[in-house]
């Protein structure tokens, strides 16, 4: 009895942990000059949701609340969410826009009544050189 009450806890515990919103974002490019004439790349971002499902119904799954929140018995795994924390991660990394977006799922049977399903978006934050002047140009205004 001890030992499967262990056993489930130790279960809830990585479906828990490992149902979290991963949200990452790199502004590192090598020098490789990412973007065209009139725009420049400022980040590339990942958006991953994560979510667990016992007999088709969600269980544990990420949520689009942002990087390393998730929900229990929601179902998240929409692309309307996974777009939203794409574009809102590259609005804070100073992106006027994101190009190159790009969605998938998948889905994984652990069990033949127990199965995770992953929602993933990519895409390139980018600013063009008019957006950059206007928002210096804000920003030296905003100052006192």
């Amino acid at each position: 009895m001890k030992k499967s009450f262990v056993w489930a806890a130790v279960s809830l515990s990585a479906l828990i942990f490992s149902g979290c919103t991963t949200v990452e974002s790199t502004q590192v490019f090598n020098r490789m000059g990412l973007g065209t004439v009139n725009e420049k790349a400022v980040c590339q971002t990942f958006v991953e949701i994560p979510g667990y499902f016992l007999f088709g119904l969600p269980i544990v799954t990420g949520s689009p609340a942002g990087d390393g929140e998730w929900s229990l018995f929601r179902y998240n795994l929409t692309a309307t969410n996974a777009v939203h924390l794409l574009t809102k991660e590259a609005k804070s990394r100073r992106a006027a826009r994101v190009v190159n977006v790009q969605v998938s799922t998948t889905e994984t049977f652990i069990l033949p009544f127990l199965s995770k399903r992953t929602i993933q978006a990519s895409g390139t934050g980018v600013r063009s050189r008019d957006a950059a002047v206007d928002q210096a140009r804000q920003e030296y205004d905003d100052q006192p």
